[in-house]
């Protein structure tokens, strides 16, 4: 797929901006990232995922531009598509916040509310050793929704899968959290 229609936001602001006026009538748009070593103002992937999905919109594919930019797309959500256990989250707390608009929530309305269930394999690793099981009862839901949601997206490649487990297994011993949306 090519580099289609391009946007340089610089900050959270001008990319709400650019959403609230074209959300309903773009079919995509390519938004601009600076390298960090560039030294241009660049809006953190972060704040821009969160922003499309207040929008009803998702991010997908990224294509670098030259040695100092790349852009990755921007388009509606499908009707159909769910939200991985991540936007889940970034998605309740955007709710809690006030910041979803009425096309952000008519996109994620399909979508199934409740929690995800913890499989149950994966939390008997966990009770396996009672320090890790301890700390992982104290981490938050949030957490441990999406932690549990990254080694299970793994469930098919078996080798993968186990290592994501042995470390997350390792962390919640030494009571650490890792990979946390800001």
């Amino acid at each position: 797929m090519k580099i289609g229609k391009t946007l340089y936001a610089k900050n959270r602001k001008e990319w709400r901006s650019w959403l609230a006026k074209n959300h309903k009538s773009a079919p995509e748009i390519w938004l601009i990232y600076y390298k960090k070593d560039s030294g241009k103002p660049r809006i953190p992937y972060n704040d821009a995922v969160d922003e499309a999905l207040c929008f009803g919109w998702i991010d997908s594919l990224l294509k670098p531009i030259d040695a100092h930019k790349y852009a990755q797309r921007y388009s509606p959500r499908k009707k159909t598509s769910r939200l991985s256990d991540m936007n889940r989250e970034r998605v309740r707390r955007l709710v809690k916040s006030g910041r979803m608009t009425k096309a952000g929530l008519a996109a994620i309305e399909h979508t199934d509310k409740k929690a995800p269930k913890l499989p149950a394999d994966i939390l008997e690793r966990l009770k396996e050793d009672a320090t890790v099981w301890r700390n992982f009862q104290k981490f938050p839901a949030s957490y441990k929704r999406i932690r549990i949601g990254w080694i299970n997206a793994a469930r098919k490649r078996r080798e993968a899968f186990e290592q994501r487990l042995r470390y997350f297994v390792k962390m919640t011993a030494e009571n650490k959290r890792f990979g946390m949306v800001q």
